[in-house]
């Protein structure tokens, strides 16, 4: 019976723990905002996945370097 009551309980937390695992840092932030300034495109751009890859790899470490230094 204990077999039972804990399935529905370890599928849940299986399937939330690669969503919390692979959270990207926010992208609302200053920095991250100046970063997209910087590299030529906008919050709502980002938003809607209008950015061209050779735009976003750049942003992505330069948003990701303003997270490091605290």
């Amino acid at each position: 019976m204990k077999k039972i009551l804990l399935l529905p309980f370890a599928i849940v937390l299986l399937a939330a723990s690669p969503a919390f695992a692979q959270s990207e840092p926010s992208n609302s932030t200053p920095h991250a905002l100046a970063c997209m300034k910087r590299y030529g495109f906008t919050y709502a751009e980002w938003r809607a996945y209008t950015v061209p890859p050779e735009k976003a790899g750049p942003y992505r470490q330069c948003r990701d370097a303003g997270t490091r230094r605290r």
